[in-house]
């Protein structure tokens, strides 16, 4: 198996070796001043790469440099996996170029890719991400729910996951505009609120009162940086737990988006809880979409509430994209599906969020989310 791996990513590698040579000496050409000359690049063939995409390309660049940076704390040592699909690809060279140039070893993993955020990855994936130290996850759908990421992350890999990263302005999204390090210890803080909590209560004026157990159960800091415990989003920053099983109650009031599915519009998406699963969704069109698409995985456990959790980037707005939408300051996401690789035990067909926003979040009869405002500490 590792082999057949090695083969793969060698092909990969160098593919997107001759790239980089040829973006970074045309990237260097357009930076360097006027009357300047340099006898190993002046001399050299042109590549003839169109001036419209070396300028994306440059536009991109800064923020693919924080991702490996600052985020992955990337070096020459750093054996860096990317991940990406059919329609990530176009994505790839910014990333490429800021490995390139603080000499880490690049290897290139192209999957087919998928719309369904939590389909497993294959055998040959899940084997080369074991070898890597950081593997960065520029797919259309999410492979953080993913035995593959589990596994990595359990042989010591550090994981960045970037979902829907298929779009052209990817690199140029507000959130990553965020002050990570400002933003790290409170969002450390209310994943230990999580871990040292037993019952959770979201509630919301609109509607919204459920009820949950989260006893047990760790919680998560997403924070932006790569590490061995958990996932990184990259900009999608947040702090969240996966719920005991059988024992979310009460009525979810949905306002804020679905991401992979849309931005609420017409009316509020309403879904009833009762002993850990969604028996009920009601609504406007959204929620004839949201309802249309669970019962196409022809899967009772995509009903489990999966997923609790805050979003802690204050850069971030809902538009319609995973990471910005459930990474908004203050807003709540309750998730359906998959939970098994966030501390969960259910394995299901696929993990869908929901984001409620205005909500209140009470942990033990203290509420530690009102108004938009996180106490970690909580309030009485």
């Amino acid at each position: 198996m590792k082999a057949i791996a090695d083969a793969t990513l060698s092909l990969k590698v160098c593919t997107i070796h001759c790239t980089i040579e040829l973006t970074t000496e045309c990237t260097l050409a357009i930076l360097r001043p006027q009357g300047r000359r340099s006898s190993l690049l002046d001399d050299a063939p042109r590549p003839g790469l169109p001036g419209v995409k070396l300028l994306n390309t440059l536009l991109k660049l800064a923020n693919a440099r924080k991702v490996v940076r600052k985020l992955g704390a990337a070096d020459a040592s750093t054996k860096v996996l990317v991940i990406y699909d059919l329609y990530t690809q176009h994505n790839v060279e910014p990333l490429a170029i800021a490995l390139n140039e603080i000499g880490a070893p690049l290897h290139l993993l192209q999957v087919t890719g998928s719309a369904v955020h939590g389909v497993q990855l294959s055998d040959i994936t899940a084997a080369a991400m074991k070898e890597a130290d950081l593997i960065v996850g520029m797919t259309r759908a999410n492979i953080a729910h993913t035995a593959a990421r589990q596994e990595a992350t359990r042989a010591g890999a550090r994981v960045i996951v970037l979902p829907e990263s298929d779009g052209a302005g990817f690199f140029g999204a507000s959130g990553w505009d965020a002050d990570f390090d400002a933003l790290r210890p409170e969002i450390d803080g209310l994943a230990e609120a999580f871990t040292n909590a037993s019952v959770a209560r979201v509630t919301s004026a609109l509607g919204t009162d459920v009820t949950l157990s989260i006893a047990g159960r760790r919680g998560r800091s997403l924070n932006g940086f790569a590490n061995t415990i958990d996932i990184s989003a990259g900009y999608g920053l947040e702090s969240s737990v996966a719920p005991v099983e059988g024992t979310a109650n009460g009525m979810i009031v949905v306002n804020g988006s679905i991401p992979g599915v849309a931005v609420i519009q017409d009316e509020p998406v309403r879904i009833e809880m009762r002993d850990g699963m969604a028996v009920s969704i009601e609504g406007g069109r959204e929620a004839d979409a949201f309802r249309t698409l669970l019962e196409s995985f022809n899967d009772p456990l995509v009903y489990n509430l999966g997923e609790l959790g805050v979003g802690m980037n204050p850069k971030c707005t809902l538009d319609g994209t995973m990471l910005s939408d459930e990474s908004v300051y203050g807003s709540i996401q309750l998730a359906l599906g998959t939970s098994a690789y966030i501390g969960g035990l259910t394995k299901a067909a696929a993990h869908y969020d929901t984001v409620l926003i205005d909500s209140t979040l009470e942990l033990d009869g203290k509420v530690v989310l009102r108004n938009g405002q996180v106490f970690p500490e909580g309030r009485a």
